[in-house]
C-alpha cells in the first residue's frame, strides 16, 4: 500500500481532479432533477410529498448502481480502454 509521500504529485493532482469532477457531476445531476420537479408535478399531477420520493428514488438508484459498478471494477480488474 502506498503512502501519501510515495505517490507522485502529478498522480495526487489527477486523483483530486477526478474526485472533484465526479462530485460536480453528482451535484449537477441532483440540480437537474430538482429543476425538473415542477414539470413532473404538473405533468403527473402528484402532490409535493410524492416529489420527495422521486428525488430519493433517483439518488438511491444512482448510489446502488455506483456501488455495483465499483464492485464489478474490483472483480474484473483494470483494463485499458484505448
Amino acid at each position: 500500500m502506498e503512502t501519501a509521500d510515495s505517490v507522485p504529485p502529478v498522480q495526487q493532482r489527477l486523483t483530486l481532479a477526478a474526485t472533484t469532477l465526479g462530485r460536480s457531476l453528482v451535484f449537477l445531476e441532483v440540480t437537474m432533477v430538482s429543476v425538473a420537479l415542477p414539470s413532473i408535478q404538473g405533468d403527473l399531477g402528484v402532490s409535493t410529498s410524492f416529489l420527495v420520493w422521486i428525488v430519493n428514488g433517483y439518488l438511491l438508484a444512482m448510489c446502488v448502481l455506483l456501488v455495483a459498478a465499483g464492485r464489478l471494477g474490483d472483480l474484473l480488474g483494470h483494463r485499458r480502454i484505448s
